[in-house]
């Protein structure tokens, strides 16, 4: 692959994270969260969550501060690690969405699903909650795939305004990446958590997968594409180490 076809496919995966991030992560987690305090009941109305607003609250900076971090922030991250995996999804074929959706949860769902979070004790019952917020990370998945496709039409279009949007999305895309490996790394020299190693893990996948992915046909040999194969299995593995032994403890 040329190094031009990866700067596209690396814009194409901002922009289509961002959008699908604000929808899905968004106001999917503003719905879920409207849904989880509905199925606590009324006797848990007006309690303080974990990040400070009151059950069965909808403000405007609440919801604002959702868009922001549960939709941009995040949706950049999954934008971008779909765009670095995307060839080794190709077999997939039209259940690739879904099957990046299932990953992005093992790989991810720790940093939603967190036993220590206080508001899975509150709001009951944890199973309900746990399902719809991992159905989040399916339905990601699920919507990604037609709309990185959709926009990395658009930017081969050779217009102006198609370069422009190119070249803004590669410097999102390395502002986001940049800024995240050195508070990783920094990170690491104190006292990391568990969101911070699997920030990093996440980090790491996108920037060897895209590096891969510029090297182009030197890396479709067999003993490549298996090694591959091999070091997204194990850091699936590790990911969804995290996530199930948080979602056990959340549900014990």
């Amino acid at each position: 692959m040329r190094i031009p076809e990866v700067v596209r496919e690396i814009a194409a995966g901002s922009f289509s994270g961002i959008v699908v991030g604000i929808v899905v992560g968004g106001f999917g987690s503003r719905l879920v969260m409207r849904l989880s305090a509905i199925a606590a009941g009324s006797g848990v109305q007006g309690v303080t969550t974990a990040n400070g607003n009151r059950v069965g609250e909808i403000t405007v900076g609440g919801t604002i501060a959702l868009i922001i971090f549960a939709g941009v922030f995040t949706g950049i991250f999954g934008g971008l690690l779909y765009a670095s995996v995307r060839p080794w999804l190709a077999p997939f074929a039209r259940w690739r969405g879904l099957i990046f959706g299932l990953g992005l949860l093992g790989l991810a769902g720790s940093l939603i699903l967190d036993a220590a979070n206080s508001d899975f004790i509150v709001l009951r019952p944890p199973l309900l909650n746990v399902a719809m917020f991992a159905a989040l990370f399916l339905i990601f998945g699920i919507v990604i795939a037609p709309v990185f496709d959709r926009i990395l039409r658009a930017l081969k279009d050779g217009s102006v305004v198609s370069g422009a949007l190119g070249f803004l999305g590669v410097v999102l895309a390395t502002l986001f990446v940049g800024l995240g490996l050195l508070s990783g790394f920094s990170a690491l020299l104190s006292s990391p958590t568990t969101f911070d190693l699997i920030n990093l893990l996440m980090l790491g996948l996108i920037v060897l997968g895209l590096a891969a992915r510029a090297l182009g046909p030197r890396l479709d040999s067999i003993p490549w594409r298996l090694g591959s194969y091999g070091l997204l299995t194990a850091a699936l593995l590790v990911g969804a180490a995290y996530t199930y032994g948080s979602v056990v403890r959340i549900l014990s």
